[in-house]
């Protein structure tokens, strides 16, 4: 009878793929490291969301050349240990990283709430003299139900509902505006807030109030009321 077969041995995984376990394996680590150090590190006023992720991107990449290369430097079994616990420390990161989101998305979502049921009942109009003004030449908002109703360009008028945010932002920018009773006044603003005394204003083409009713009324189009101004 001839000999048995020899029985072959597992095959160890390609260096490919172990290079690429490690890699993703410790790329969470670096971008947490390097996003650290970057926000420790980068001069006052530098420090931007988008300089602080290039330096986490930067540290994902260097982490993962490094565990990367030391996988496979190593034996398989090291290399297979190294991945699993650079692996762990990984997920601790990102368990930590989602937590904090939640945990500060939860929290500033409470302190918003808080803020606009403190916000007393306000009304507004807006007029300009130029008809083809966009994304409108006339406004009148009424904080309740954030109703709005809007002359548009081509002579429609316009009418819907913003939301909570919209409904803060406006409060904010009007809370701002100092009465006053400029000539000529190409756009006239009248508004009451609560049970005080209306007020006016002259406004500037670029007054905050504009761009966030015009960004209001832009976002709500699709959903608006519109008819044809009768001539």
């Amino acid at each position: 009878m001839g000999a048995a077969p020899r029985a072959t041995p597992p095959k160890q995984p390609g260096n490919a793929f172990r290079l690429t376990a490690a890699a993703l394996a410790a790329a969470p680590v670096g971008f947490a490291a390097g996003a650290v150090l970057g926000a420790r590190v980068l001069p006052p006023g530098t420090a931007s969301g988008l300089a602080i992720a290039g330096c986490g991107l930067f540290g994902a990449v260097v982490g993962a050349l490094v565990v990367g290369g030391s996988a496979l430097a190593l034996s398989p079994k090291a290399g297979r240990l190294l991945t699993l616990v650079v692996g762990g420390a990984s997920f601790a990161v990102l368990v930590y990283l989602v937590r904090d989101f939640v945990v500060d998305r939860m929290a500033q979502n409470r302190a918003f709430d808080e803020a606009y049921a403190a916000l007393p009942t306000f009304t507004f109009t807006v007029a300009t003299e130029d008809p083809h003004r966009r994304p409108f030449s006339q406004l009148a908002y009424e904080s309740t139900g954030h109703a709005y109703s809007a002359v548009r360009p081509g002579g429609w008028r316009c009418t819907g509902n913003g939301n909570r945010r919209d409904h803060f932002a406006l409060f904010e920018a009007l809370r701002a505006v100092s009465p006053n009773s400029a000539e000529p006044c190409p756009r006239r603003l009248e508004w009451r807030i609560g049970n005080a005394a209306p007020a006016s204003a002259c406004l500037a083409d670029d007054a905050p109030l504009l761009a966030i009713a015009g960004a209001m009324t832009e976002a709500t189009a699709r959903r608006a009321s519109c008819r044809r101004i009768p001539e």
